[in-house]
């Protein structure tokens, strides 16, 4: 059986293994030079500064000072530890930094016979349905499939959210994916929108005397210290281009959007999937459509320990492709979607949110080993990540150099 891999990061590389562990022949098609994705870093940045209007897009979102805000021990694929015995280092801080993840995926690749499979600058540009087979087209080839594996990323399609008055602001507008560096964003007065990790960390790295920070994490606002103060939303830009936040009107020289990305598949048709507000759908378990099981997504979920969750993916993926359990009818899967849909209506959560897993992906997890036959999470990893869910709520600034325990398998010295 002959499985196309799109996309060389985390989810593409794990998904290449699995498929391979299950006899597949694999290709990988990666538009860049190198494995690791969302993990190469680039310098270069988006001739917009929003992104919306770029004449080609850098696909990297890294900031040079960038850390993981998952320990290593956590990021780790199962078996595969993120230290000198695997593919990683004793040394590393637990929470490391962008490039030791790189070099992780790098040896990874190289360890589990990857990186001979993959085409290296080579963009597909249209999958197609071909007497239930696939034709994949890219920049330098023309193939057919068995299987297709789309694992593209989403981080590279800036969200930019629509804000009332927004041609008014007569300051820098720059969203968080064009962002490398503290001096990226002028003026002494700053606004940061967002409030996930990239809102977090360019809140307390950027050197401006006055700092803005808006998010939902904040209920009203408060003072954070003398250079900080938090808000629950932006409301407007008024006409004299100030920032309505509450009852406040704020001056500011840029706004940084913290704001999210979009999920993007330029090379498939809408009859496969569609993109409606952020929600890729129909797909059961969030990994394949219904009338088309051979085509699987992984690492849509986000809010998520992502390697682990795309390794039970990929594991999920390649034993349904080749037999190795039975997916439910069209109509009990079809079913599934529906009331999962009509489930998180009823919950009030937005569809941009429906990949949203967090504390439901230990469940998520649990279901998709189930079904493949692969052992539930281990007690150590949700004991760990529940005391560092605990670290991040009571010291967001410096939960990364603190010290707690180390469970699992990976080696972490101390700080």
């Amino acid at each position: 059986m002959k499985v196309a891999v799109i996309g060389a990061g985390p989810a593409g590389l794990v998904a290449a293994r699995e498929c391979m562990r299950e006899g597949c022949e694999v290709v990988v098609f990666e538009a860049g030079h190198a494995v690791g994705g969302v993990w190469v870093y680039d310098d270069k940045v988006d001739d917009d500064p929003l992104s919306q209007g770029a004449s080609a897009t850098v696909h990297s979102s890294l900031y040079q000072s960038l850390r993981t805000n998952i320990p290593r021990d956590l990021m780790a694929y199962s078996d595969y530890t993120f230290d000198s015995r695997g593919g990683g280092n004793d040394r590393w801080q637990r929470f490391p930094h962008h490039t030791c993840v790189q070099q992780y995926l790098e040896n990874f690749a190289g360890k589990f016979d990857i990186v001979d499979r993959v085409r290296f600058s080579c963009r597909v540009t249209h999958v197609q349905q071909n007497a239930g087979n696939w034709r994949v087209i890219s920049t330098e080839t023309d193939d057919v499939f068995d299987g297709v594996v789309v694992c593209n990323g989403h981080y590279a399609r800036p969200r930019v959210p629509p804000i009332a008055g927004i041609k008014n602001f007569k300051g820098q507008l720059l969203h968080s994916h064009n962002y490398r560096r503290p001096q990226d964003v002028e003026g002494r007065r700053v606004a940061v929108w967002g409030s996930a990790a990239s809102g977090l960390d360019l809140s307390y790295e950027l050197e401006a005397e006055e700092i803005h920070w808006i998010g939902p994490v904040f209920h009203e606002k408060v003072r954070l210290d003398d250079r900080r103060i938090g808000y629950p939303s932006l409301d407007a830009i008024d006409g004299e281009g100030r920032l309505r936040l509450g009852n406040d009107l704020i001056a500011v020289d840029s706004l940084v959007f913290c704001t999210g990305y979009h999920y993007d598949f330029p090379f498939l048709d809408d009859m496969f999937v569609s993109v409606d507000e952020d929600w890729v759908n129909p797909l059961y378990e969030d990994i394949v459509p219904p009338h088309a099981t051979n085509l699987g997504f992984i690492g849509l979920p986000f809010l998520i320990i992502p390697f682990p969750v795309f390794e039970i993916q990929a594991k999920w993926y390649a034993r349904q492709l080749t037999g190795g359990f039975d997916l439910p009818s069209f109509e009990v899967m079809h079913a599934s979607i529906n009331e999962r849909k009509e489930f998180l209506s009823s919950q009030g959560v937005l569809k941009r949110h429906y990949h949203r897993l967090g504390d439901h992906q230990i469940g998520y997890f649990n279901r998709l080993a189930k079904q493949c036959g692969e052992p539930s999470i281990p007690d150590w990893f949700v004991q760990t990540w529940r005391e560092v869910g605990k670290l991040r709520d009571e010291h967001s600034r410096n939960y990364k150099d603190m010290s707690f325990s180390v469970r699992g398998p990976t080696v972490c010295l101390p700080a």
